[in-house]
């Protein structure tokens, strides 16, 4: 399964294995951040030790120091919260991998928390063209909290501090998720919400988009340990969801994350010690991800899915307790390493 992904990874990132063997690169900006981050994460899922080189870390820290983060005073056309939220989680990787650059990162950066967060209300701001629209809207709403975490962390200039996140993610609790489903609920209009789901659902499930995009909060709350809202219902949910086989789409990617990370950290906020039904659907599932991984394909998958398919199969090793299939290592809570993913 390993000589597998790295034939793949030969294929559709040479370059990117190159750079961080070695250091060396041609042009290197913003516009290939994303594809450095996503190979960060992979090796990191990999349980990889010596694929990176110090001038590496140092150029790729140099080149997020002068991205435009979301919030970041003083640039123009702010990268997406998304985005932002994973570039620091790859630096939050590069730390435990023993090379520290965050403090350098961000102390060069200050933030307009008015272009974070509403002051009256705490909630993140997101454009409002996108309100119908779940999934993409959790961007910004969840996206916002984990950027200003990394600060409250690890920025030198005390911007931020965690009481702040937690009042944004209590915002969140109050005005923004079901209190008797637990799901996100930021548009206002029924009428248009139904228009839009039919629509979406010529592309995708809507009902998995609801997951999909609640679990962008819930990541952050589980790192500084907040409860879930409506957390039983939760679970239903999502276990109910995972009867789709053998992935959500025609193959692995971040959402087949986003239920089993939600399924497993909801299992640990409900206490519930041994659920059979889940363990039986993970074993499966990890069945599934390993011949994925056995046969990956060289096109069409693009290097971006790979980190959420490994992270699946990680968080299903987490459930069942057991190693990695193939890699023989102890699996990785990635959203506890990186705060995003």
């Amino acid at each position: 399964m390993k000589s597998t992904i790295e034939s793949y990874l030969d294929h559709n990132a040479k370059e990117i294995k190159l750079f961080w063997k070695t250091g060396n690169s041609g042009v290197f900006d913003v516009g290939d951040l994303q594809d450095h981050a996503d190979y960060i994460y992979i090796r990191t899922l990999l349980g990889d030790v010596d694929w990176l080189c110090n001038s590496a870390v140092d150029k790729y820290a140099e080149v997020i120091s002068q991205s435009p983060i979301t919030g970041r005073i003083g640039v123009n056309n702010h990268l997406l919260p998304h985005l932002s939220a994973y570039l620091l989680g790859s630096l939050n990787l590069l730390a435990d991998a023993g090379f520290d650059v965050r403090g350098r990162v961000l102390s060069g950066m200050q933030l307009d928390l008015n272009l974070l967060i509403d002051m009256k209300t705490y909630l993140p701001k997101w454009p409002n063209k996108w309100t119908h629209h779940t999934w993409r809207v959790s961007h910004w709403i969840g996206g916002i909290p984990s950027i200003l975490l990394a600060f409250a962390k690890h920025g030198s200039k005390h911007q931020v501090d965690i009481e702040l996140v937690k009042k944004v993610l209590g915002a969140c609790d109050r005005h923004l998720l079901q209190e008797k489903t637990g799901l996100m609920k930021a548009y206002k209009s029924e009428t248009l919400q139904q228009v839009f789901r039919l629509l979406y659902r010529l592309r995708h499930n809507p009902d998995h988009g609801d997951i999909g995009g609640l679990v962008h909060i819930h990541w952050i709350n589980y790192v500084i340990e907040r409860p879930y809202i409506a957390v039983k219902s939760l679970l239903d949910i999502s276990i109910a969801h995972m009867e789709k086989k053998p992935f959500f789409e025609k193959a692995p990617y971040c959402l087949d994350f986003d239920y089993v990370q939600l399924i497993r950290t909801s299992l640990e906020q409900a206490q519930y010690s041994n659920d059979d039904r889940v363990k039986v659907r993970m074993a499966e599932l990890q069945q599934d991800l390993v011949a994925f991984f056995n046969e990956i394909p060289l096109e069409g998958y693009s290097l971006h899915k790979l980190p959420g398919a490994l992270a699946t199969l990680h968080e299903t090793c987490l459930i069942l307790d057991s190693k990695v299939p193939s890699f023989g290592s102890k699996p990785i809570d990635i959203i506890k390493k990186a705060h995003w993913l």
